[in-house]
Order: C-alpha cells, then sequence, then structure tokens
C-alpha cells in the first residue's frame, strides 16, 4: 500500500536535518511526502510551510531517497488567480492533488459563492489532469444540527469535480463517524489523511486513540488511497511515525468485517454462479477431478470439503496443522492434500495428510515455505521459500521431493518470485516474478531452465493457474499502483484475466473486490471450461 507524511507538523524536524529526516521515514515504509505551499504570506507558521522554490529546490534530494510529491496543501490569497502557477508547479514536480482547506461559514451566500469558486478551479485543474480536494480541520469537522458536518455541506455545494482530503481525527473531534463519511462520500474521497484523539479529544500518537483506524484503513485499502500520517505535535516525531507505519502495515492483510462469496466462472459465456455466501472469510478453493461436485478451500486455519449439490461443508482433520493459509495443493491421484501451516508467526512449513484426514507429514523443516504446486507424475512439490543469507532474506522458487529430503533451488534471487504451479503435463512451472519491474507471470521448464516472462501488460499480476487441458491460463491482476508489486492484498478491486497458454490472447474475464484468497490455487473445473473463485463484501456503516 502507499503511506506518506504530512509535512506540517514535522516540517521543522525536516529542514533541521534533510537527510536523516528522508533515510528514517524510507526505512519506516513511507514513500509519499505531502508539503504545505505557501503562495500567500503566512505569519506565524513560516517553519511549517515551503515556498515553490522549497519544492525546487528539495526535488533532487527527494528523489534521491525514493520519495514523491504527489500532492500538497496549498494556501493561496486568491485561488483562482493563482491556477497558473499551480499547474505549472504540478507539470514540474507530477503533482496530482492540490488541497485547500475548508473554508469558515460566514453567511449562506458566502459559503455558496465560495463552492462556485472551488468548483471552477476545480474544472479548470482537471483539464490539466489535476484534482483539487478540500480538507477539513477542527472547526470544519463540528457536526451540525442535520447530522452532517460544515465540512460534509460544502463539499455537497460543490460540483463532483471538487474531491476530498478528509482528515478522519478531525472529524472525530467534531462528532462525526469516520468511517461512515468515509463510504457516504466514497466518490469524492481521493487520498486520507489520520490524526488521532482521545476520548478528551486532545491529540495523541496515530493508533492510540479512539480513531478505529482499521476501519478507516478498509475503506482506503478498497479506494487505493495514499494514506498520510498527520502529525502536528509530537515529543519524538520519528518514533511516533515509525509506529504509525508498522500499524499500516498490520493492517494491509486485515481482513476484519468481511464476508466471503464462492463463484463459479464460465469462461465461455463469462456467466458467474454464486454458489455460497459465508459471514466469515474463505479462500482458495481447489476444484476436486476426481469428485466435481466438490470443493477444498480453507477458513481460520482449517481446511475443508465443500459438497456443491448440497451445501455440505465438512472440515478435513488435519490434526495439528491447525493454522494452514491459503496454499493447499491436491496430489495427483487426489488421495492426498499437501497444505502450508505455521506453527508461529509467518514461519510457514509444507506437511501432507491423506485427503480424508489424518496425521500429516513435514515435507519442509526449513522455514517460510509456502506450498502452490505438486508436479502431475506425484514426485515433487514446488513452493515459494524465503531464505536468509544474513543480509535479508531472497523469496525464490525452490522444490523438494514429495517424500522430503534435500531441496533444490529454481530462480537466483530475481526479484521476488512465487507461486509456481506445474503445467499438466509437467514440462513447465509457471510462477511470478518482481524481476522486471512489476508483478508478471512467468514460465520456466521443470528444472528451471529457460525463464520467460508470459504477460507484459502494466498490472501487477498474480498465480497463473494452467487450465487440465493446457491449453489456457487465469490469474488475478492488480492495477500498477495501488500497492507494492510484492503485496498480494486482499479485499481490493482486481481483475481475473486469461490468456492462451503461448501468452496470447490475454484478456480481462471479470473485474471484482476481492484479492488474496480469490485464486491463491488451481482451482479449474476437470472441463478445463469452468473455474472457482471467492469474492468478498465489506460489512460498513
Amino acid at each position: 500500500m502507499r503511506y506518506g507524511v504530512q509535512l506540517f507538523g514535522p516540517n521543522p524536524l525536516f529542514l533541521k536535518d534533510p537527510e536523516i529526516f528522508l533515510s528514517r521515514l524510507r526505512d519506516a515504509g513511507y514513500r509519499y511526502l505531502e508539503p504545505c505551499l505557501a503562495l500567500c504570506p503566512c505569519p506565524g507558521i513560516t517553519d511549517r510551510v515551503w515556498s515553490p522554490e522549497d519544492l525546487d529546490r528539495f526535488l533532487p534530494l527527494l528523489q534521491k531517497y525514493g520519495f514523491r510529491v504527489e500532492s500538497a496543501h496549498v494556501f493561496t490569497g486568491d485561488l483562482e488567480q493563482d491556477l497558473p502557477r499551480l499547474i505549472a508547479l504540478a507539470i514540474r514536480h507530477g503533482i496530482h492533488q492540490f488541497v485547500l482547506p475548508c473554508p469558515l461559514y460566514s453567511n449562506d451566500t458566502v459559503f455558496r459563492d465560495m463552492a462556485l469558486t472551488v468548483s471552477r478551479c476545480a474544472a479548470a485543474l482537471k483539464a490539466e489532469g489535476i484534482s483539487l480536494l478540500v480538507h477539513n480541520d477542527g472547526a470544519a469537522s463540528r457536526q451540525l444540527p442535520d447530522g452532517l458536518s460544515l465540512y460534509e455541506q460544502f463539499l455537497n455545494l460543490c460540483t463532483a469535480d471538487v474531491g476530498a482530503q478528509p482528515d478522519v481525527g478531525w472529524l472525530l473531534h467534531g462528532g462525526v463517524d469516520p468511517e461512515a463519511f468515509l463510504w457516504r462520500n466514497k466518490d469524492r474521497v481521493r487520498s486520507l489523511h489520520y490524526k488521532d484523539m482521545d476520548v478528551s479529544k486532545k491529540e495523541v500518537p496515530i493508533g492510540t486513540g479512539a480513531v478505529d483506524m482499521a476501519a478507516c484503513f478498509q475503506f482506503a485499502r478498497a479506494a487505493e488511497l495514499i494514506q498520510y500520517a498527520d502529525q502536528d505535535e509530537s515529543a519524538d516525531f520519528f518514533s511516533d511515525l515509525e509506529r504509525t507505519a508498522s500499524r499500516f502495515r498490520e493492517l494491509a492483510q486485515s481482513r476484519a468485517n468481511t464476508r466471503s462469496i464462492l463463484c463459479v466462472l464460465d469462461i465461455e459465456t463469462q456467466e458467474v454462479q454464486k454458489i455460497a455466501a459465508f459471514n466469515h472469510v474463505i479462500e482458495a478453493p481447489n476444484w476436486m477431478r476426481t469428485d466435481p461436485d466438490s470443493l477444498i478451500y480453507n477458513a481460520d486455519g482449517h481446511i475443508f470439503r465443500y459438497r456443491i449439490s448440497t451445501g455440505e461443508e465438512r472440515p478435513i482433520d488435519t490434526g495439528h496443522c491447525c493454522n494452514c493459509n491459503n496454499d493447499h495443493v491436491l496430489s495427483p491421484d487426489e488421495t492426498q492434500i499437501a497444505v502450508s501451516h505455521s506453527e508461529h508467526s509467518w514461519m510457514s512449513q509444507i506437511y501432507i495428510l491423506p485427503i480424508q484426514g489424518g496425521e500429516p507429514r513435514l515435507i519442509t523443516p526449513n522455514a517460510p515455505s509456502y506450498l502452490h504446486g505438486w508436479s502431475p507424475d506425484g514426485r515433487e512439490l514446488s513452493y515459494c521459500a524465503f531464505r536468509d543469507r544474513g543480509n535479508g532474506y531472497e523469496v525464490d522458487i525452490w522444490a523438494i521431493s514429495a517424500d522430503g529430503g534435500e531441496e533444490w533451488q529454481l530462480t537466483k534471487n530475481a526479484g521476488f518470485n512465487d507461486g509456481p504451479e506445474y503445467s499438466p503435463d509437467g514440462k513447465h512451472i509457471w510462477f511470478i516474478s518482481t524481476r522486471s519491474g512489476l508483478m508478471q507471470c512467468w514460465r520456466m521448464n521443470r528444472d528451471g531452465s529457460e525463464q520467460t516472462q508470459m504477460t507484459f501488460h502494466d498490472r501487477n499480476n498474480w498465480f497463473p493457474h494452467v487450465s487440465p487441458d493446457g491449453q489456457k491460463v487465469v490469474y488475478l491482476s492488480y492495477s500498477r499502483d495501488g500497492l507494492d508489486p510484492n503485496e498480494h492484498l486482499p479485499n481490493m478491486q482486481v481483475q481475473l484475466r486469461i490468456m492462451n497458454a503461448d501468452g496470447s490472447d490475454d484478456r480481462m474475464l471479470l473485474e471484482f473486490f476481492g484479492g488474496q484468497g480469490s485464486i491463491n490455487v488451481n482451482s479449474w473445473h476437470p472441463d478445463s471450461r469452468r473455474f472457482a473463485f471467492v469474492m468478498y463484501e465489506l460489512d460498513h456503516k
């Protein structure tokens, strides 16, 4: 996901030593800075704002540390007069959003006139590919007798060209439920600010107060928004911002308040059939070849067998493997199932057990090992492995005998490599890799030779699955900028795409709300015409 820091509060610390500031924020995981640009005199806050010349001066340093200025707050005495200057700044620095403070109310006529002015300016900026957003402070966030804030009333007076950059902390401070506000205004919100408040409405470090950060993050992830830490005051900005970044990372895989819909898609008719709905998360359906009325999936660390004709769900006894993730694969004769189970944290290991349930047998002593493929001859497993080489983890494709023993490496630390799956004839392994920049689908010979890129479009593509007849490959596709290439996140807008096994005729089948868990494993029906996947829905205010 994309995280940034609003510079109004910590700008004096930035000015004191820009290189230390940027280095620590980069190491924490931030990639965006949002300065406040002063196009008019700003007495009393000169150490909190940048001039346009400062933006020119700092740009090479920001680029050195991998930071982008996607948006900037603007203080201007005359917005319409300053539009040419803003457009020039946007073109020169790649800025896509300018953010204005919400005007204060004086009377209805003035308030409506200001909304008309902002709307005209937003239309002019939109013609140049730039968005104009309105931000809320404490005064604008106060809930009024009609249940809305002054901020929301102003947005409602503006045209649809005007976007919103809400600060969820100030909304809570004003008595407005942030989660309800976000979803009610989902078509306007273009980026998100986090402050946090305690019960006395005093600003506290983000994540320690009363703001439901998880609910706000769910919204921002679904909308692929940049999320800014907006800490105005702090005894230790570095520590507070580092903790906020850590909290962002924790929330990236959050599945709270998620419902699941088990679906089947017919690739010829493109009809989607909704098989069953669940008030919890299920993931990664395997379609059984020997019993096409059955699907295997995981939920809450356990493995289940679902009978389509009756709707019966039955758990498979996996013994001590009670923390199984969405990497499970059936043996070629479907008498066994291999699972990835973590005894603690994320240190997954691979086990094999009978399909009817029984005592699991450890295959990969080394961890983390995330299963994805079982060769058609039944002899070996392929998996994504994180191996510590002393200077961090390398993420590569490895293989091992189905009986265990020594593992062998198939890719050699060229980017982030994941999702290996054997072709039905056993000659190739399909996998994914970031070695060319974005996550793309690749194919190699079973021995690791002739590694060949198979998808090339400007998206992040995950988990290619080959049809039983070997003719088609279906895979999951994320947008380019909504997440990092090595992130496979839940609850986002994604595409199901299909191509021929030689990479030709690559096209979209379906756009839906899904992601992690939707299609982690091969879920083709034996007829090579249908496959199962999981859609998700959020339960929100």
